[in-house]
């Protein structure tokens, strides 16, 4: 809420993406908080999670020798882990990202990874020494995707600005713009050869560029409906793909002909996994239910149900028996397929911060709505977007160690009371402060900023 990062609108905190048509992908967050409120019965802890973010995990990703991982998340942080033991162990933490990080990816033969964000730009790491090493920068709009060829030459970042960039890895230059999406395009992946760059778009159609330069080859389906998810499957000759009413099917690139439906999720395709080296395909939708395939036959082999949120992401784990996944939670949850064990309730606390309820008063519930995905009210500085709003009142801007401000609030005199977070929430944080990170966050009614405003100054006091 207050900082460089900071809360968005209800319909923007958690923002609004195509891939759940006019609510959004991150919206759909917002619309499970509302559903979910009812206390869940505790259960143990799984050590084998992804603990040590502070915000829902939209991006998992695996290495080829399945002993390192990455995650991406609404904290504006990626975290880079080893998975070989018993309990996964942090290796570095890259939080200089301006924006929720959506997707993530690592680079074959190399040290490097990528990571996409809302603040439209892809950036290179260099896993072993934590340094940044480009920023890829063209996007208007938020980048929701990427893929990287299997040689690691060639990046390809998909974005809402309706374009697909295709980048040089090793020269760190932009190869060309892929334009012709009527919306936002929301998946892309390479073929098998990667001569060819598959893209998705909610404007129903998926396209076939030409990776050398960037032309369209053609359209090879017009399904109508929103396409949110692509894998090329391994044979080269057909795509998995995810719509956003809920059809999970195969397309043959050839004949443009699409099979019958493997499956058809109650909510939008959110995510698709496909693994060569074991043959396993895996869809996750919305609706919380993940559906898992032997994909040399589609024979069904699990079905899981996580009740408590959508299913943002998903990659199978190097073990090839379990899969990590993103959900509402500020960790990725690990599932063991096989053997398969009992139902096993995901650790969490119910309702969580943003979830609401009548019991709230006013104040409370805005802040739940608006403030909490990004801040805690606790002195302790939590991995979430913005910083801890415990000792706000009276508290210069920028002031907080430990947390990257932007310039504009690290240069900035504002001391934060009453009268400046009445004026940052009646005029939006780009008036207020120009040049900050946090998104724009107008609170229109009066009374709603009143009553915000005391509950802040009452709960970031401390006992």
């Amino acid at each position: 809420m207050i900082g460089s990062a900071g809360a968005r609108r209800a319909d923007e905190a958690v923002g609004l993406d195509c891939r759940l048509g006019s609510t959004g992908r991150r919206s759909w967050l917002l619309i499970c908080a509302f559903a979910i409120v009812l206390a869940m019965p505790a259960a143990h802890v799984n050590a084998a999670d992804l603990r040590g973010h502070g915000g829902p995990i939209m991006s998992v990703a695996i290495s080829d020798d399945g002993q390192r991982a990455l995650t991406g998340s609404f904290d504006y942080s990626m975290i880079y882990w080893r998975v070989t033991g018993d309990e996964p162990q942090i290796i570095h933490r890259f939080d200089e990202h301006d924006g929720a990080v959506n997707a993530v990816a690592f680079v074959p033969g190399t040290d490097l990874a990528v990571a996409a964000s809302d603040d439209g730009v892809v950036r290179l790491w260099d896993l072993e020494s934590g340094e940044l090493e480009h920023r890829f920068e063209g996007h208007s709009h938020k980048v929701v995707d990427v893929a990287v060829s299997g040689d690691g030459a060639i990046l390809a970042s998909a974005a809402w600005d309706r374009t697909v960039r295709l980048w040089d890895v090793r020269s760190k230059t932009l190869v060309a713009v892929l334009e012709g999406h009527r919306n936002n395009v929301n998946a892309v992946a390479f073929s098998g050869d990667g001569e060819a760059v598959f893209s998705g778009s909610y404007d129903g159609t998926i396209r076939m560029w030409n990776t050398s330069d960037g032309a369209l080859h053609r359209i090879v389906l017009d399904f109508g409906w929103g396409v949110n998810e692509l894998r090329v499957m391994p044979a080269n000759t057909s795509l998995l793909f995810g719509a956003l009413d809920g059809t999970v099917a195969t397309l043959d690139i050839e004949t443009g002909k699409v099979s019958d439906p493997l499956v058809q999720h109650e909510g939008p395709v959110l995510s698709l996994m496909v693994n060569p080296a074991s043959s396993i395909a895996a869809s996750g939708g919305g609706d919380g239910q993940i559906h898992v395939w032997d994909f040399r036959n589609w024979l069904p082999l699990r079905d899981h149900e996580n009740p408590y949120g959508p299913i943002w992401t998903m990659a199978l784990g190097g073990d090839q028996q379990s899969i990590y996944y993103g959900s509402l939670d500020d960790f990725a949850i690990h599932w063991q397929m096989f053997p398969e064990r009992p139902y096993e309730h995901v650790r969490s606390n119910f309702p969580r911060r943003f979830q609401v309820s009548e019991e709230m008063s006013v104040g409370e519930r805005q802040f739940a709505r608006k403030c909490s995905i990004c801040h805690t009210l606790t002195p302790e500085s939590a991995n979430r977007a913005g910083p801890t709003l415990y000792g706000v009142f009276g508290r210069r801007a920028g002031s907080l160690p430990g947390y990257a401000y932007s310039d504009a609030l690290l240069n900035s005199d504002i001391v934060w009371n009453e009268e400046t977070i009445e004026q940052l929430f009646d005029h939006g944080p780009q008036e207020f402060v120009p040049g900050t990170k946090m998104p724009l966050q107008r609170m229109a009614n009066a009374e709603e900023r009143s009553a915000l405003i005391v509950f802040l100054k009452e709960a970031t006091q401390g006992d």
